[in-house]
């Protein structure tokens, strides 16, 4: 029993930190009505702020060099002392300020133009800074990642309350910290008349206003408290957490949460006690859990008990307590973005997998550029995942962020069922499994992500929102150490991957990897394009139908829904169990295409950065879904490219900070996302293209008249004869004149088949005048962009390639000329594939729904 209240007294240090940080999400939650999931980064940048300061004598602003040129810097970094330290008290005034910084910046440039959107673009915000505070911590403070130094006294008290072990002073020390801390706050909230109309705001804006209070001067106060609160933690407690680094700091968001939703989002003090127990019982558990757990039915929980802890918690409280929790009453919510119809996957499933194919074929063997065939890869992989999100989220609207846990279970499922008794690949040990065909296997692990899916489901039948999210969050980590990294369940010692064995399809090998052991084999790009097309005609289908519909119900108003004689509960679960599917089946695909498929693939992070993308492509639409699968994920093809053709600009050190700052963008000025430009640039060049090719216009009238079934095949053959004309036409050597003399050929064979139909349309004297028109719009604007490329990168880089640099310019140039175009309305929004949003009933909400 000694034994016990010692692990637990020692575990109030850790505690003090979930206590500190947890109350730090109650007062910005207070303040502002956002539960802030970069909570744990804010503090992260304060500590570095700290450390450089301190052992270092350098600050480092919270911002990148983006211009690193020969002649022009941004000032990144400010140098104190020239010995290379700075004193204790002048390095701690220097992080409260940046933490103070942060928080004001938070606020007043992330926050506050979304005080009015709807939870998911908040939340999708705070993953953004969060995404945004590492990146930049990783670029400015490096990766040699330091040991705290203790603030405060740590000498060892021995035989500490006579329970016979030694304890650390800062233990003690923290401890009483935090309680004072929790103290002073809640006096503070309590007391004060800040704190009174702090209270009040929260409650009602309306009210507070009325009353003579700005709620947002009283948000931004609050976000300062909240950030020095941090910042203030985690220097004090920061050793007993051991070695800081970015991801270790803001991972510790899931404990606080726990700690703050103990105290209902309301109390400092019980948020404080809260925290304090759960550090105690989770030291107490990493301690005894080999001595409790080593041996009986409860072996399996063992390597993840403790991790479990916080997810326990949060389910209890929220279950039990999720009706009473406090909900911010602002003065005006938005919706969610319009989820269009989605029109003529077919014809987009075809031309797209041709086309997805003949590229994999052509990046076959190709050297150095065999990275895109990878990336190809990639991006079918992440666009299966992504379409889980467009159910769950863009169509029901609950939020989740563990998506790569579904995936991971499904992969690890899968790998097991084929395992064969036989150790494989890095594993040499062998794992014991049923030896299962690909697809077998492959369908079990999708049915226990559906199964999964619908357990994790249920809280969400009594919450929604922003605290379902802190449900799947806490899920995702307690999944990851209780199942994905369990030697127990998994067989798989000391983090070695687990082994799939390579698909195979009537004897071809269908497999990611080559001869070569590549990751380029083009008949694993046409089976995940098959199966990326059939999910997405599945999703599509699904948003056309009556279960669709029912979604959208709920997304909108659940009340309202439920009225209508909608099954809500019922509804959600279906909506977690496709999902969960879908999810599962890209973690398949993923797991066939690595081949050895780790732990570290399906961390809770990975989640978090595959919402962000779907929020950043579109998350509504299944356009936004395959744009940020295909081109923006990490590993697709514009990083892939940009890695490729500009890397002496060393572009893949800012993707952090890009993604995280394009996230956050996104969230305040066009939360619809980035497909909708691609949509628009795709539908105003085919119609462009249309009326400037002859005899274009004559085979796109008849593509849906009475000849319209000749006119599908002759386009359907064209396509797929063109790929494989592309794929033979090696004896070309030039791909300039490969590329220019496949366009020809194409355009011949069309312009015949034209003739076939009636006087072809357009002429080549229309055709001439559209080509004139083109160059006289945007001509000047591409040109611009042209030779600013030309100019720019120069300076930028020393080695740079002279073709494709001003060709970027140019691109860039004509996608802020459509950027602004739609900002200023001076460009109508369309909807995705082609459909123009109507607001009539029944194109996206059905009538009998209201306002969020």
């Amino acid at each position: 029993m000694k034994d016990i209240i010692f692990f637990l007294i020692s575990g109030l240090g850790l505690g003090a930190l979930f206590a500190m940080l947890g109350a730090g999400l109650v007062i910005s939650y207070k303040g502002s009505g956002v539960i802030n999931f970069a909570h744990g980064a804010l503090a992260m940048f304060g500590m570095f702020t700290f450390d450089s300061a301190w052992n270092r004598g350098e600050i480092f602003l919270p911002w990148v060099d983006f211009l690193p040129t020969h002649t022009v810097n941004i000032p990144v970094r400010i140098t104190l002392d020239s010995d290379g330290s700075a004193p204790f008290v002048v390095a701690l005034v220097i992080a409260l300020a940046m933490a103070a910084l942060l928080g004001l910046a938070v606020h007043f440039l992330v926050f506050r133009p979304l005080r009015n959107a709807a939870p998911l673009g908040k939340v999708v915000a705070s993953v953004g800074l969060l995404l945004y505070l590492q990146g930049v911590a990783l670029l400015n403070f490096g990766n040699s990642f330091p040991q705290p130094r203790s603030v405060v006294p740590d000498e060892v008290i021995e035989n500490f309350l006579g329970l016979g072990k030694p304890i650390s002073r800062i233990t003690l020390y923290v401890v009483g910290f935090s309680i004072l801390f929790g103290l002073v706050l809640w006096a503070g909230y309590r007391f004060t008349r800040f704190g009174l109309a702090t209270r009040a705001a929260a409650g009602n804006e309306k009210g507070a206003l009325l009353l003579g209070y700005n709620p947002q001067t009283l948000a931004a106060v609050n976000w300062v408290i909240a950030s020095v609160t941090a910042t203030l933690a985690v220097i004090i407690v920061g050793p007993l957490q051991g070695q800081i680094t970015p991801i270790g700091l803001s991972a510790l968001i899931v404990p606080a949460l726990a700690a703050a939703l103990i105290g209902g989002l309301r109390s400092i003090p019980i948020a404080i006690i809260g925290g304090l127990g759960l550090g105690a019982v989770r030291t107490l558990l990493d301690i005894k859990k080999a001595t409790w757990f080593d041996s009986g039915p409860l072996t399996w929980i063992e390597n993840g008990v403790s991790q479990a802890v916080p997810l326990i918690v949060i389910v209890l409280v929220l279950v039990v307590r999720g009706k009473s929790l406090p909900i911010r009453g602002s003065v005006e919510e938005r919706r969610l973005p319009l989820a269009p119809q989605p029109k003529r996957m077919y014809e987009h499933a075809l031309v797209w997998i041709t086309v997805i194919t003949t590229l994999a074929f052509v990046f076959e063997n190709a050297g150095n550029r065999t990275r895109f065939a990878n990336a190809i890869q990639n991006g079918l992989i992440l666009a299966i995942i992504l379409l889980s999100l467009v159910i769950l989220t863009g169509y029901i609207g609950q939020i989740s962020l563990m998506q790569m846990s579904f995936a991971g279970i499904a992969a690890f499922i899968t790998a097991r069922m084929m395992a064969d008794g036989i150790g494989r690949g890095s594993n040499l040990t062998p794992v014991s499994g049923p030896s299962l065909p690909w697809p077998i296997a492959g369908l079990i692990g999708v049915v226990v992500a559906i199964i999964v899916g619908i357990i994790v489901g249920l809280p969400a039948v009594r919450i929604r929102g922003v605290q379902l999210a802190v449900v799947t969050i806490a899920t995702a980590v307690a999944i990851q150490s209780l199942y994905l990294e369990n030697e127990v369940i998994t067989q798989l010692r000391a983090g070695i991957p687990a082994y799939v064995k390579e698909p195979t399809f009537l004897g071809a090998d269908i497999g990611a990897r080559s001869d070569r052991a590549q990751n380029e084999n083009p008949l694993f790009a046409l089976f995940g394009g098959v199966v990326l097309a059939l999910c997405a005609i599945g999703v599509a289908n699904i948003r056309r139908t009556g279960v669709g519909r029912r979604f959208l119900a709920v997304r909108a108003n659940e009340r309202a829904a439920a009225s209508a004689g909608i099954n809500v509960a019922r509804t959600k679960l279906l909506a977690f169990a496709m999902s969960a599917g879908i999810a599962g089946l890209g973690g398949v695909m993923l797991g066939f295409k690595q081949v050895e498929v780790s732990s570290a693939n399906f961390v809770y992070g990975a989640s978090l950065a595959i919402l962000a993308t779907a929020y950043l492509a579109g998350i509504t639409s299944i356009n936004g879904a395959i744009v940020g699968g295909m081109l923006l994920s990490a590993g697709a093809l514009v990083p892939t490219f940009s890695n490729y053709m500009f890397h002496g600009t060393n572009i893949d050190s800012y993707i952090g900070p890009l993604t995280g700052l394009g996230i956050i963008v996104t969230a305040i000025i066009h939360p619809e996302g980035v497909a909708p430009f691609f949509g628009e640039g795709v539908r105003h060049a085919g119609g462009w293209l249309v009326g400037a090719i002859p005899g274009a216009e004559t085979i796109r009238s008849n593509y849906r008249g009475a000849k319209g079934t000749m006119v599908k095949a002759f386009m359907a053959a064209l396509v797929i004869g063109t790929a494989f004309f592309v794929y033979n036409a090696k004896f070309i050597e030039n791909v300039w004149l490969w590329i220019l003399f496949t366009a020809f050929l194409a355009w011949a064979m069309m312009f015949a088949f034209s003739l076939t139909l009636g006087k072809p349309s357009p002429s080549f004297g229309e055709a001439g005048a559209a080509w004139v028109d083109w160059g006289k719009r945007f001509g000047p604007t591409a040109l611009a962009g042209y030779i600013a490329g030309w100019l720019i990168w120069p300076l930028r880089v020393d080695t740079y390639s002279q073709v494709w640099m001003p060709l970027l310019g140019a691109g860039l140039a004509l996608f802020i000329r459509s950027l602004y175009r739609r900002i200023t309305g001076k460009t109508p929004p369309h909807g995705a594939e082609g459909a123009t949003p109507d607001h009539s009933p029944g194109t996206d909400e059905p009538a009998l729904v209201g306002a969020n």
